[in-house]
C-alpha cells in the first residue's frame, strides 16, 4: 500500500499570541527542563508517536530525523529550550524549541503530548507556552513542520493564528 505524505509548515506571528500564562488544570505546569534526561525524554516523546495512528507511517524515519534534529551526539542540541508540560512528577507533554530568527523550524519537536493526556486543552496550552517563549526571547514569527493529516495539524496547530503552507510530497510505502 503506498500514500502520499504532504508536510506542511505552519507559521505563526508572534505579536498575535495572547501574553497572559495559559489556563491549566490543578497540578499541571509547564516548565523549562534546562538539561533533559536525553534517553528519558526521547522514551516520553517515541511514546507519544507510537499512539497516535496517522504518524505509523515511515515513523522510523521521522523519529530518526526528530532525535537528530533535538538530540544531536545524544546531548542536547545547544541553546535548546525544552519545554516539559507536567502533571505531579509525571512529564506528559514537551516541545523542543530553537529561538533563532530565520532558523526554521523553531518549533524543533513540535508540541508532543502523551496520548491519555491528549483532548484537554494541554496542547494548546503547551502551544501557546511556547509560542510565548520564542517572542519574549525577541522572535517575531515561529514555524513548525507537521504532516497533513495528523490531529495537530488539524486542531492544534491553527490556533492563535497558524497558516499552513505545504512544503513536500513524498511517497511512501507502508508494510
Amino acid at each position: 500500500m503506498s500514500r502520499h505524505q504532504v508536510s506542511l509548515r505552519f507559521e505563526w506571528d508572534l505579536a498575535q499570541v495572547p501574553a497572559m500564562p495559559p489556563h491549566l488544570p490543578l497540578k499541571h505546569e509547564i516548565k523549562i527542563q534546562p538539561q533533559p534526561e536525553v534517553e528519558v525524554a526521547w522514551e516520553g516523546i517515541q511514546r507519544a508517536f507510537l499512539n497516535e495512528k496517522a504518524w505509523l507511517i515511515d515513523l522510523s524515519g521521522h523519529l530518526e530525523q526528530l532525535r537528530a534534529r533535538i538530540f544531536p551526539d545524544g546531548k542536547s542540541l545547544e541553546k535548546m529550550d525544552f519545554l516539559v508540560l507536567q502533571h505531579g512528577p509525571r512529564v506528559v507533554g514537551y516541545s523542543a524549541l530553537l529561538a533563532v530568527e530565520g532558523e526554521s523550524p523553531q518549533l524543533l519537536s513540535g508540541v508532543i503530548i502523551d496520548y491519555e493526556y491528549q483532548r484537554r486543552g494541554l496542547g494548546v496550552a503547551l502551544l501557546q507556552a511556547s509560542l510565548a517563549n520564542l517572542a519574549e526571547k525577541g522572535l517575531s514569527k515561529a514555524t513548525v513542520i507537521t504532516r497533513q493529516g495528523v490531529p495537530a495539524a488539524r486542531y492544534l496547530y491553527p490556533k492563535f493564528g497558524g497558516k499552513s503552507t505545504p512544503i513536500e510530497a513524498k511517497l511512501a510505502t507502508a508494510s
